[in-house]
């Protein structure tokens, strides 16, 4: 089925920005470029919330940790951990034996709380192992295993477990949603520096024995690993480098080799391993830069504003921050699609999608921030089936925002879809740069139709964010689908005069889109 709308240079909203940190500096973020790296307070702090990926909802009890420090997640998820030290890239560990591990890198700034926001995946399967025999572990459902040699695992100190030990082993899809992997997709290099990555796929796996005292491999002992291929590239390669990720450095290490096995669906990547923690199919890719620039509603320039993109075509992230001009340079994979997208003090820009090239290339305008309490974005990400989802924003003033109306964001509705993704995985993102007072309605459409995948099972899930707020994760209701409902109408919210947004989750199929008011002249908010 074929869509009739036209396609051109695109704007969107928030890519991997979750997978990154928003520095709230209370409007003095120069430290964000000159805060020395050995600072360390009692005020210079991380906070935020463990998610599950699955339902968006907060994880109690998971341990995260920065170095030597740590501390452990509330019952609704949050956390906040103080009195260290500032740094451009921290890494922030989080751990729980019903999730895969996960880190976030963070700019860390001194005498400020940096928001860390983690998305972890649910353990695959937890299941007990001889020591003496070793044994095959495979998650229901997933090519994902691994297979661990007879008496072949030790604790860190080298004494040997007897008995039964515990694997708990997950797959991690990255083309569903980037920030579920581990760091920001940057690889230390053998002969120093770093290189950006796209992955194909990845797993963890931990071993633990009957008193829960982490285990890993002997030396000279190695276990054989399948990795599920999971990729928003359409070219998978037959044989991969296999990283595993530091979490003291934050980056992927590159050790062994992967060979593709199978095909569609069931296609998996194949290697040996000599030790346990997340495993990634990966490969280093070649670079272009896009430049460009960041002003604020008044056209005034914005320095040290953090500037991310999220692969369209590959999955991968990158991000910089701008200059004391507001100008940055961004790596993206050569060749390839990315969604471009500013954040300065919680608000964000306007987001852009750039087109294939293999040279670097300019932005042809700046990133802008929106209006104060504007700058909302909502990203639409989701699996290989159904195909094709779409967005739909229905605004106050009577728009609808839709893949063959995109907006606009510096005219009428002030609002706009950045791309209409017909094969699979997304992103789609709506941003909305101006507030009209009134209740705005957002809406996912089926378009390739329930024959062809349910929305229920397709892995969807939007990011609302909604400046000032800690970004909310929506997922398909379990149950009220069927082949004539293919309307998921997510949530409602209400404008008032002064800027005041009311937040109200819907979570219903139905056969038909919301009502759309008669269009009218809208009436804008003014914040207080």
């Amino acid at each position: 089925m074929l869509k009739t709308a036209l396609r051109s240079c695109r704007v969107w909203g928030v890519g991997v920005l979750t997978a990154l940190s928003l520095v709230a500096c209370g409007g003095d973020d120069a430290a964000v470029a000159s805060a020395p790296v050995d600072t360390v307070t009692s005020h210079t702090a991380v906070a935020g919330k463990a998610l599950d990926q699955s339902t968006g909802l907060g994880i109690a009890g998971v341990t995260v940790r920065v170095g030597s420090l740590s501390t452990v997640t509330a019952a609704d998820g949050s956390f906040s951990l103080s009195g260290l030290t500032a740094g451009g890239r921290v890494t922030v560990v989080f751990e729980s034996t019903a999730y895969a591990e996960s880190a976030r890198i963070a700019n860390v700034v001194a005498e400020s709380t940096t928001d860390v926001q983690a998305r972890l995946t649910p353990v695959g399967i937890s299941t007990n192992v001889a020591v003496a025999t070793g044994g095959t572990v495979t998650v229901p459902g997933s090519t994902a295993s691994v297979a661990l040699p007879a008496n072949g695992v030790q604790r860190a100190d080298g004494s040997v477990p007897t008995g039964n030990i515990t694997v708990r082993l997950t797959a991690i899809n990255p083309a569903i949603d980037s920030t579920l992997m581990p760091g920001d997709f940057t690889a230390g290099l053998s002969g120093g520096g770093t290189a950006p990555i796209e992955s194909f796929g990845a797993i963890s796996v931990t071993l633990t024995d009957a008193a829960g005292v982490a285990l890993n491999l002997k030396s000279g002992q190695t276990a054989t690993i399948r990795i599920p291929v999971a990729s928003r590239n359409g070219v998978v390669p037959s044989s991969i480098p296999l990283f595993y990720f530091n979490t003291t450095t934050g980056l992927w290490v590159q050790e062994g080799t992967a060979i593709l096995v199978g095909s569609g669906a069931s296609a998996y990547y194949e290697g040996t391993v000599s030790h346990f923690t997340v495993w990634n199919a990966d490969q280093v890719y070649n670079s272009i830069i896009v430049h460009g620039c960041m002003k604020n509603a008044a056209g005034a320039v914005v320095a040290n504003a953090l500037v991310s993109s999220d692969g369209i075509d590959y999955t991968g992230t990158s991000s910089v921050y701008t200059d004391a001009n507001g100008n940055f340079n961004l790596p993206i994979r050569s060749n390839g699609i990315a969604t471009i997208v500013g954040v300065f003090d919680g608000y964000l820009t306007n987001t852009v999608q750039n087109l294939p090239d293999t040279s670097d290339v300019t932005l042809p305008a700046c990133l802008t921030l929106g209006q104060t309490g504007a700058g909302i974005t909502m990203k639409l990400t989701w699996g290989a089936l159904p195909s094709d989802l779409d967005s739909h924003l229905i605004t106050p003033s009577g728009h609808e925002i839709r893949y063959n109306n995109k907006g606009s964001l510096t005219a009428l509705p002030f609002a706009n879809l950045d791309v209409d993704d017909q094969s699979s995985y997304g992103p789609e993102v709506v941003t909305i740069t101006q507030l009209m007072v009134g209740t705005y309605k957002y809406t996912v459409h089926n378009y390739s139709g329930n024959a062809s995948g349910s929305i229920g099972q397709s892995g969807a899930r939007i990011e609302l964010n909604l400046p000032g707020r800690t970004l909310q994760l929506f997922t398909p209701p379990a149950s009220g689908e069927s082949a004539s409902t293919n309307y998921w109408n997510l949530f409602e919210f209400d404008v008032s005069a002064s800027c005041v947004i009311t937040l109200r989750p819907v979570g219903t199929y139905t056969a038909t889109l919301p009502t759309i008011p008669a269009s009218n002249t809208p009436q804008y908010c003014t914040a207080s």
